[in-house]
């Protein structure tokens, strides 16, 4: 890959970030300021398509960055992330869904070689 894609690519990550951390942020500020208890919090296991050990703690710690979520735990195999959200909803899918087409994916273009 060369290196001006990369940089893109890179780029492109941090807006993103940056986005989700402004969407992130609104939807914990209303929760807290709902009159009613709109939290949904759930422990959620996420599979990694991501392998290096720079890839995991960048979606790890972009996880834990935004707001409304908290990066536990990584398995023993590297495959799979522990988070707690506090949003997620009836089921963990859409937190799954966020992290593996959005972070995941935008982490996954920096790291490849």
């Amino acid at each position: 890959m060369s290196l001006i894609v990369r940089f893109l690519s890179l780029l492109w990550l941090f807006v993103y970030f940056l986005w989700d951390l402004l969407v992130s942020s609104l939807l914990v500020a209303r929760a807290v300021l709902s009159p009613k208890d709109i939290t949904k919090p759930r422990m959620v296991t996420i599979p990694l398509n991501v392998r290096s050990d720079a890839g995991i703690t960048m979606v790890a710690n972009f996880i834990t960055l935004t707001p409304g979520t908290l990066t536990v735990d990584v398995s023993p195999d590297r495959s799979t992330l522990l988070v707690h959200d506090l949003l997620s909803g009836e089921s963990g899918d859409g937190t799954r869904k966020s992290v593996r087409e959005g972070i995941e994916a935008r982490v996954l273009k920096v790291t490849r070689r």
